[in-house]
């Protein structure tokens, strides 16, 4: 089965899961959702999500106000909420990075490496999964695969690579 085989039909997989916000507050995944919702696996302590800092938040800031949502979750059960928290201040993250205590929604998606990101239409569907780009290497990008499939899908088109391998 392919990788995005495998996450299709990722919202009915993910409704009815709540997160911990920051603030200890719990929230529902299906509250956070938006017209095009990125969600992304990451880690306080792995070297290359934090790496990947700077390219969360500019996507961040370049929709804000667009009908896209940016989900951030940790699901490493041994960080603590109060890592997660020093680890987004030290890392400037313009978003809430939710805490999944139980690990489930990495579970439910098969999610084995930080980062791992999911780009979402509107109805749920997984458009795209996989790599945020394809450098780690900010100077070698060339292809900025979660920034194309949103544009895709603002803009009504399909998403011409819906899958790639994520290396964390």
């Amino acid at each position: 089965m392919s990788p995005l085989a495998a996450s299709t039909g990722l919202l009915l997989a993910l409704t009815g899961l709540s997160l911990r916000a920051p603030d200890g507050s719990v929230v529902s995944f299906d509250s956070l959702r938006g017209k095009v919702t990125v969600v992304v696996f990451t880690s306080a302590v792995c070297p290359i999500a934090n790496d990947y800092a700077d390219r969360f938040g500019a996507l961040y800031h370049d929709y804000q106000g667009k009908q896209v949502r940016f989900v951030h979750v940790n699901s490493n059960r041994n960080e603590t909420a109060a890592q997660i928290r020093a680890n987004a201040e030290a890392n400037r993250l313009p978003f809430p990075v939710y805490q999944d205590e139980a690990n489930a929604a990495s579970d439910r998606l098969g999610a084995q490496v930080t980062p791992t990101a999911y780009v979402l239409d509107e109805a749920g569907q997984v458009r795209y999964q996989g790599a945020w780009d394809d450098a780690v290497n900010p100077a070698r990008v060339k292809r900025a695969w979660v920034r194309e499939a949103v544009e895709a899908l603002l803009t009504g088109r399909p998403v011409d690579r819906p899958a790639t391998k994520a290396d964390g």
